[in-house]
C-alpha cells in the first residue's frame, strides 16, 4: 500500500455503515475500505490495497471466531458473521487503516495534571478469557474486570469508545463465576477507579468508561493477546519481582523481544535490534520519571512496576516501527530503499 489516499476512521466507518444498511456483505464492506484507500491517480493499487485489508480482516476474523460471543463453524467465512461480530471485525480493520480524526477542537490540557488517555472497564464473566494477570500469575475462576485503554471513534455524529488490547489492570472481585457478579462501582472504588458519567447507576452491559482516581500513577497499558501479556513483559516482570532491579528487568525484556524477531528480515542484526529496543525503553522510563517527578533512586517497587510497564509499551511501539519501515506491506520481503514519505520499497520491482 505504497500509494494510498488518507482516510479518517470516521470516514471509513460512515462508508461501511452505508454499505451495511444497504444489505452489503462483509466482503463488500472490506472492498469499500480498500477502494477509499486507493488513490484515484493509481487505480492499479486497488488489488494490493484490497489484499492488505482482507489480510488484516482475516486476523481479526479468526480471533472473533475463536473468542467472540457467537460460535462459528470451522468453514465459516466473513459473510457468515452476525451483525455484532461483523462490526467487531470491520471496526478493527478501520482502526488499523484509518487515520485518527483531527483532535484540534479538543482544548489542550496540562499533561501533569489531567489524564488524556481514556479507559474502559470490561467485565470478564467467561472462564479463560484472561489466563494471566499483569504479574504473570494464573487468574482464578472469578468475576474479573479488565481495565483497558480505549480509542475514540465517531459514528452518526456520536463519539464512542473502542477497547484496545492494552490492559492497565485486571481487578479480581473474589466472587466465583457460579455466583452473581458483584456491584461494579464498589469493585472499582476499592481499586482506585471510578465510573464516568454514570452517577445515577449504570446500564446493564459489560463495558463502562472509567477513570483512575490517581491519573499521575496510572501506567501505560500492556499488550495482551489470547489472554496473556506479551512474553517479553512476562519475562521481565518475573525478574523485577525476583530481584527488584528495574535495569535487570528491562534488559531481560529487550533481550526476549529481540530474540523473538528475525533481524535479517528487517536488514538489521540482533545487536542492532537490541540497541533500538533498549534505547526506546530507557527513554520511556526517563519520561515516566519526569512525569511523576520522582528521582530514580527513590523509586519503590510499585513505581518500578509502573516504569517497567512504560518500558514495555515503548518496546512494543519500537517493534512496530521496525517492522513498518523495514518490510514490504504487500509480500513481507526486505525493503531495499524508501519512498519520499519514508515507506519501504520492496526488493520485488513489481511492487
Amino acid at each position: 500500500m505504497d500509494t494510498i489516499t488518507v482516510r479518517t476512521r470516521t470516514e471509513l466507518l460512515a462508508a461501511v455503515k452505508e454499505v451495511r444498511n444497504e444489505g452489503g456483505t462483509t466482503s463488500q464492506m472490506l472492498a469499500t475500505i480498500a477502494r477509499m484507500l486507493t488513490n484515484p491517480s493509481a487505480p492499479e493499487e486497488f488489488e494490493e490495497n484490497l489484499a492488505a485489508v482482507t489480510q488484516a480482516a482475516a486476523f481479526h476474523f479468526a480471533y472473533e471466531k475463536d473468542t467472540g460471543a457467537t460460535p462459528y463453524p470451522d468453514d465459516a467465512t466473513y459473510d457468515d458473521l452476525t451483525p455484532e461480530g461483523q462490526m467487531v471485525v470491520i471496526r478493527s480493520v478501520v482502526f488499523e487503516f484509518g487515520e485518527r480524526d483531527d483532535a484540534a477542537e479538543t482544548p489542550a490540557r496540562p499533561l501533569a495534571t489531567v489524564a488524556t488517555t481514556r479507559y474502559l472497564a470490561v467485565a470478564i464473566d467467561e472462564p479463560h478469557t484472561f489466563e494471566l494477570g499483569l504479574d504473570g500469575a494464573s487468574l482464578p475462576a472469578h468475576h474479573l474486570v479488565a481495565i483497558a485503554e480505549a480509542e475514540e471513534y465517531t459514528e452518526d455524529g456520536e463519539t464512542m469508545l473502542f477497547p484496545l488490547p492494552k490492559v492497565v489492570a485486571i481487578l479480581d472481585s473474589g466472587v466465583p463465576l457460579d455466583d452473581d457478579a458483584p456491584a461494579l462501582g464498589d469493585l472499582l472504588n476499592v481499586h482506585a477507579w471510578k465510573l464516568i458519567g454514570e452517577s445515577d447507576g449504570y446500564p446493564d452491559n459489560a463495558v463502562h468508561e472509567v477513570a483512575p482516581a490517581h491519573p499521575e500513577t496510572t501506567p501505560p497499558g500492556i499488550e495482551y493477546h489470547d489472554g496473556r501479556p506479551m512474553p517479553y513483559y512476562l519475562a521481565g516482570r518475573k525478574k523485577l519481582d525476583e530481584r527488584g532491579s528495574l535495569l535487570d528487568a528491562m534488559l531481560v525484556a529487550t533481550f526476549t523481544a529481540a530474540q523473538a524477531t528475525n533481524p535479517a528480515k528487517y536488514d538489521l542484526d540482533l545487536v542492532g535490534v537490541e540497541l533500538l529496543l533498549i534505547s526506546a525503553s530507557r527513554a520511556a522510563v526517563d519520561d515516566r520519571l519526569a512525569f511523576e517527578q520522582i528521582v530514580r533512586g527513590n523509586a519503590g517497587l510499585d513505581c518500578k512496576r509502573r516504569l517497567f510497564m512504560a518500558a514495555c509499551a515503548a518496546i512494543d511501539t519500537a517493534l512496530d516501527v521496525i517492522r513498518e519501515r523495514a518490510t514490504c506491506r504487500t509480500c513481507d520481503s526486505p525493503a531495499v530503499s524508501r519512498t519520499t514519505d519514508g515507506k519501504p520499497v520492496c526488493a520485488n520491482t513489481g511492487h
